[in-house]
């Protein structure tokens, strides 16, 4: 039998493993050990420098959403070529795609023009006087006095140091400026990986799948396609719900004699692609414009939102993405908490796919590859 204990060794690391005094450890759990602790260091240093370009990551993400869209559009016009006899390659494809797309918002932005264009002028200045309206009703009573006096423009003036208004305004305007170079940037940025991203997706896939080792990159590959697979389903899954959503509502304002139905509908269909939180903030002005005429319209309108938004729940989302992941709404909600929360209104509108794809890549990667990798090693009888 070896002898596992010595003690007159000095302690360091020998041919067997690691020796303390009179503990000797073996050099597969020294290993181990060493392996967890670059681990942990890795994973740390990878979530400090996501937390610092959080930003520009959900940048890349919407680019990659894109990407993933258009080859997906593209795909499809393959296909229909190839049934015609066609036989297109799939640069072309692209191109038509996008032209195709280009051609279709033109041509609803030509047929709606005046139309939508009037209402939203209408709805911009329609709903400043709805809020006053509804401040107006809500001052009737006590709690609501209490509450709007609390905060009201006034006393939040009052409280401002004079000497800093003209800091203030400095301060405001460079900001909005910042911001305006921030979001071109991002659309820029935005646009360019989703047109590079759908020419050579395989490009990108390859350099991605080289970082994992030769023996399990056909798994990782296959873990890609799964992903961009599930994004696809959800974006045309949206996209139908966006659509359906803002027709219906839309016609179902008109008929309850709501203003401005048309610009109403567009923000419900637009806010459509951000489930949950989406229905709420654009049933918002809808019900502040009608309550304007009267309290029972109002209801009305908000029973016609719920209504609206379960028809996408019960139906139209379980019919038109049985083959995206399944996303719980407790879940969905909870990610579009925390991303608004850390990023804001872009985290709140790509939390959806992001959960979408965290879903799907812990299930292959963490359950299947290693969970179920473990159940299987325990449980046969040669392991150990």
């Amino acid at each position: 039998m070896d002898e596992t204990v010595a003690k007159s060794a000095p302690a360091g690391l020998t041919a067997a493993g690691w020796r303390l005094g009179q503990i000797n450890i073996p050099a597969a759990a020294v290993q181990s050990i060493a392996r967890t602790i670059r681990n942990s260091v890795l994973i740390a240093l990878g979530l400090v420098l996501a937390w610092l370009a959080i930003n520009v990551l959900l940048v890349i993400f919407a680019g990659i959403l894109l990407a993933i869209f258009l080859r997906g559009l593209a795909d499809v016009v393959q296909r229909l070529s190839h049934k015609f006899g066609l036989h297109l390659p799939i640069g072309w494809a692209l191109l038509i795609a996008i032209v195709g797309i280009l051609i279709i918002l033109a041509a609803i932005s030509w047929f709606f023009n005046d139309q939508i264009d009037s209402q939203i002028a209408q709805l911009s200045q329609d709903l400043p006087r709805a809020f006053h309206n509804f401040e107006d009703k809500i001052r009737q009573f006590y709690w609501g006095r209490l509450i709007l006096n609390e905060i009201s423009p006034a006393k939040i003036a009052n409280t401002t140091n004079a000497g800093n208004i003209a800091g203030t305004v400095a301060s405001t305007v460079f900001g909005v400026a910042h911001v305006t170079v921030e979001i071109a940037a991002a659309l820029v940025i935005f646009f360019f990986i989703g047109l590079y991203g759908a020419i050579e997706p395989d490009l990108y896939a390859r350099g991605a799948i080289s970082l994992v080792p030769p023996t399990k990159r056909p798994r990782a590959r296959y873990i890609l396609e799964q992903t961009a697979n599930t994004l696809w389903y959800w974006e045309m899954g949206r996209l139908f719900s966006m659509t359906v959503i803002g027709v219906v509502t839309g016609i179902g304002l008109w008929l309850l004699g709501v203003p401005v139905p048309g610009a109403l509908g567009l923000l419900a269909g637009i806010l459509t692609f951000v489930p949950y939180a989406g229905t709420v903030i654009s049933a918002i002005p809808a019900a502040l414009l009608a309550f304007t005429i009267g309290s029972e319209l109002a209801l009305y309108t908000v029973l016609l939102y719920v209504g609206a938004h379960t028809l996408e729940g019960y139906i139209l989302v379980p019919l038109v993405q049985k083959r995206a992941a399944h996303l719980p709404p407790a879940l969905t909600l909870s990610a579009q908490a925390i991303l608004s929360v850390i990023v804001g209104i872009a985290g709140l509108a790509l939390a959806t796919p992001i959960t979408a794809a965290a879903v799907v890549l812990t299930r292959m990667v963490y359950v299947e590859g290693m969970l179920d990798a473990s159940t299987e090693a325990a449980a046969d009888p040669k392991q150990g």
